[in-house]
């Protein structure tokens, strides 16, 4: 079966839309697909791109990333016709926005089943006429993927109805994601030169939508009793100056720490040393929010609970009391009060992050979530066979 993939991002660069394409895409691969991407690659030095692209088992076609809309479009409209004509798929997936509005608009031209997968974002936007195209998108689709049930609401609250839904979650790497031995962990923490008791961590962009001024308003409350608790960040610093400013009001300037990207051996480093993983993603003004939370299960693969969000597609990667806790968004005094249970008792956080870990190695592997696109897309081609057959005869 041949597969094209068109999606928003693609790593090296970081994105949890991108991360989801290529784990469908490397697993899909392996279980012997015949597929391409088309996609961006933003955020990474040219050789990381290319070192990247040829180390994978399937071509990736490189999109012009989006300055001046639509010259843009034009050239990616163009590059997919070429794709189409060239690799003859027998099914399309589209992910992210404005895949989703390309990916529909060749189906419909060349007849072809496709996939459009909701990721959260996309459904609030303010944008009038980016509304009304997504609507026509996933309402267009042969079936839409929702990466959680909470973005599923999101889809179906902004009035899409598609003609098929099912709900697939996101997933983490088992591979590259474990836990390491114990004195690897400790030298690594030693690394740090950070004279800590205890380690929060959060992955992501610094930004408003993933919450870390949340984590930083809680820790003049979680310092009053666990004085040494440190707050590490991992991602691109975009607001790294006015959560400095913030943690310096606060008076817990010395206790934050922006790590800015970290490399992928390191990432498994840092989740590994680290005490308790934190992510109070919040739903912005803007419609932008956390569709589920890949890095809360790539955690849990390091054995560490998480504390996350409620009411956000977060709390789909715990279960609340088990294997993490979930705090009303935006509520500071709440997550110092759940992260300050789990540092002051070293067995509940051992408790916790084993069963997490259970949890995502059961069900919660990219390998599983593959499987499940996998027989998605099998059923869509034999029903659209079937429906091509019948129209012949």
């Amino acid at each position: 079966m041949r597969l094209l993939i068109l999606s928003s991002e693609f790593p090296p660069g970081p994105g949890g839309i991108g991360t989801h394409a290529h784990q469908v895409s490397h697993n899909l691969s392996r279980a012997g697909w015949k597929l391409t991407v088309i996609s961006p690659q933003d955020h990474a030095a040219e050789e990381q791109i290319r070192d990247f692209n040829e180390s994978q088992p399937f071509p990736i076609v490189r999109l012009p990333s989006q300055r001046g809309a639509l010259i843009v479009a034009a050239q990616r409209w163009r590059i997919l016709i070429r794709c189409i004509r060239m690799q003859r798929p027998d099914i399309l997936l589209g992910t992210g926005e404005r895949s989703t509005w390309l990916a529909a608009a060749a189906s419909r031209l060349y007849k072809l089943p496709w996939v459009a997968v909701g990721h959260g974002t996309e459904f609030g936007i303010p944008n009038v006429w980016a509304s009304r195209a997504t609507r026509w998108s996933f309402e267009s689709a042969s079936a839409v993927v929702c990466v959680s049930q909470y973005t599923r609401r999101l889809m179906i609250d902004a009035g899409i109805r598609p003609r098929r839904e099912l709900v697939i979650p996101n997933g983490g790497d088992d591979v590259r994601f474990r836990v390491l031995p114990v004195g690897e962990i400790k030298s690594f923490r030693q690394s740090l030169g950070i004279d800590a008791n205890h380690l929060l961590l959060t992955v992501g962009n610094v930004t408003e939508r993933k919450g870390q001024e949340v984590v930083i308003r809680s820790l003049p409350h979680i310092l009053k009793s666990a004085p040494k608790t440190h707050y590490l960040m991992a991602g691109l610093p975009t607001l790294k100056q006015e959560l400095t400013e913030l943690a310096r009001k606060l008076g817990v300037a010395e206790n934050v720490h922006f790590l800015g990207r970290v490399d992928a051996d390191s990432l498994v480093k840092y989740l590994n040393c680290c005490d308790v993983f934190v992510m109070t993603s919040r739903l912005t003004k803007d419609g932008d929010c956390e569709g589920f939370g890949i890095a809360v299960v790539e955690a849990a693969l390091c054995g560490k609970p998480a504390v996350v969000s409620a009411n956000s597609g977060l709390a789909e990667a715990i279960i609340d009391g088990l294997t993490g806790i979930a705090v009303p968004e935006g509520d500071e005094l709440a997550t110092a009060n759940a992260l300050f249970s789990l540092l002051k008792d070293p067995q509940l956080r051992h408790k916790m992050g084993k069963a997490a870990q259970d949890l995502a190695r059961r069900e919660q592997s990219w390998r599983t979530r593959s499987e499940e696109y996998e027989k998605l897309f099998a059923g869509l081609l034999d029903g659209f066979h079937g429906r091509s057959l019948k129209e012949c005869s």
